[in-house]
C-alpha cells in the first residue's frame, strides 16, 4: 500500500488539496445565508477571504521561493487553513466570522499555486495531475451537498479540515527538488517581486488574468444561487458540479493532446470565447435542466484556461523567478479579482438579483476576451 501511494502521491495530493475548495467554495454562500448573512454580506466574508488570500500569496510566496524546508511550509499551511476552518463553525458574529474566514484563506489561497510550481518544477505531468485535482473537486461538492441536505451546512468545514491533514500527510512523502536545493546553496539568487513586475510580459499576462479569472473564480460562489433560484437544491447543486468539475478534468487530460495541435496563446483565447458565451447564457436565467446540461462549458473553460495560464506565466519568465510568478498570478491575478467579483457580485444580487450577477460577469469576459488580443497575448512565443 505504501508503494502505490509513493507511485500515485502527487495524484493523490492533487485529490485531496481540491477536496476542501469543492466541499466549501460552491455552498459557502448557502450556509452564511443559513446563519443569517445577506447577499452583500456574502459578498464582503467571501472577498475578505479572497483579499487574504492576495496578502497570503506575497508572504508565503517569498518564504517558500527563498525556504530550503518548501515541503513543511506547505504542509503548515494546509494546517493552518483546515483549523481556521473548524474555528468558523462557532462564530456567527459577521466581522469575527469574515477575519476568521480570511485566515484560512490567508494559508490555503496560495497553497494551490506553490504545489502546482513544485509539480511542474520536477517535471511531471502537470495537466494529468491537475486533471485529477479537478475529480477531487467534483467529488467533494456531490458528496458533501449530498451530505449538507442531511445533516446540515456545518458538515462541509469538517469535510475542509480533514482534506487537508490528509494532504499534509501525503506531502510528507515528497522529496524536495534539486533546483530548491541549488537555491539554498546560492543565497545571492534570492528572488524578488519587483523583477516580475519589470517584465512587461508578465504584467500583461497578470491585467488579462485579473478580468479572466474573478468571474470564473467567484462562480464557486454564486451557482449554487442561480441554481437554487430556478428551482434546485443542495443535493442538486452537488450534481452540478459533479458535473462541471468533472468535465473540467477531461479537458486537463486533453490538454497535453491539445497543445500538440494547438498552442498554449491559442488554447486561452478559445476557452475565454468558451467563457463569455457561459455568463451570457447564465444572464438569462436558465432552467436546472440547461444548467445540468450545459455543464462541459465549465470543462472547456476551467479545463483549459486553469492549467494553461500556470504554464503560460512558467513560460515568459526566468527559471528561478518561476514559483514566485505563479504565487504572484495567484494572488494578483486569481485572488484579487475574486476579491471584486464576489464583493460587487453580492451587491448586485442583493439589487437586481442573481441574473444581474452573471451579467457583470459577462460583461468582464468581454474586456478580458478584448485585452487578450489587444496586449498581443495570443500570439505564440517559443522558449
Amino acid at each position: 500500500m505504501k508503494e502505490l501511494i509513493l507511485k500515485y502521491k502527487s495524484y493523490l495530493l492533487y485529490f485531496f488539496m481540491y477536496v476542501p475548495l469543492g466541499a466549501v467554495c460552491p455552498l459557502i454562500g448557502q450556509y452564511l445565508s443559513s446563519i443569517g448573512f445577506n447577499g452583500t454580506q456574502v459578498g464582503v466574508v467571501t472577498a475578505c477571504g479572497t483579499g487574504a488570500a492576495v496578502l497570503g500569496g506575497m508572504v508565503w510566496g517569498k518564504i517558500y521561493s527563498n525556504s530550503s524546508h518548501k515541503r513543511m511550509v506547505i504542509i503548515v499551511m494546509f494546517l493552518l487553513a483546515g483549523a481556521a476552518s473548524l474555528v468558523s463553525l462557532l462564530i456567527s458574529a459577521f466581522v469575527i466570522y469574515a477575519l476568521i474566514y480570511g485566515i484560512v484563506y490567508f494559508n490555503q489561497g496560495p497553497v494551490h499555486g506553490l504545489c502546482d510550481s513544485m509539480i511542474i518544477d520536477k517535471g511531471e505531468n502537470f495537466p494529468a495531475i491537475r486533471a485529477v485535482g479537478a475529480l477531487g473537486y467534483a467529488v467533494s461538492v456531490f458528496v458533501a451537498g449530498a451530505i449538507a441536505e442531511a445533516s446540515g451546512l456545518w458538515i462541509i468545514f469538517v469535510i475542509h479540515a480533514l482534506a487537508y491533514v490528509v494532504s499534509s500527510l501525503i506531502m510528507r512523502q515528497f522529496s524536495e527538488p534539486t533546483h530548491y536545493v541549488r537555491a539554498k546553496e546560492r543565497p545571492e539568487e534570492k528572488v524578488k517581486i519587483a523583477e516580475l513586475i519589470r517584465d512587461d510580459d508578465f504584467v500583461k499576462l497578470l491585467v488579462f488574468a485579473f478580468f479572466a479569472l474573478g468571474p470564473t473564480m467567484a462562480n464557486n460562489t454564486y451557482f449554487s444561487y442561480l441554481y437554487i433560484g430556478a428551482g434546485g437544491d443542495l443535493s442538486g447543486v452537488g450534481t452540478a458540479f459533479l458535473l462541471m468539475a468533472g468535465s473540467e478534468a477531461v479537458f486537463m487530460w486533453l490538454v497535453p493532446w491539445l497543445n500538440r495541435r494547438i498552442p498554449t496563446e491559442k488554447l486561452i483565447s478559445v476557452a475565454i470565447a468558451v467563457g463569455l458565451l457561459r455568463f451570457l447564457l447564465y444572464s438569462f436565467g436558465p432552467s436546472t435542466g440547461v444548467l445540468l446540461g450545459t455543464f462541459f462549458l465549465q470543462g472547456i473553460l476551467n479545463g483549459i484556461l486553469l492549467v494553461e495560464i500556470v504554464k503560460y506565466f512558467e513560460k515568459i519568465v526566468e527559471s528561478r523567478l518561476a514559483s514566485l510568478s505563479v504565487a504572484t498570478y495567484y494572488a494578483l491575478g486569481n485572488s484579487l479579482p475574486a476579491i471584486i467579483c464576489n464583493l460587487i457580485g453580492g451587491v448586485i444580487m442583493d439589487h437586481a438579483g442573481i441574473r444581474g450577477t452573471y451579467l457583470f460577469f459577462a460583461v468582464l469576459y468581454v474586456i478580458s476576451l478584448a485585452l487578450y488580443f489587444v496586449l498581443g497575448l495570443h500570439k505564440e512565443r517559443r522558449l
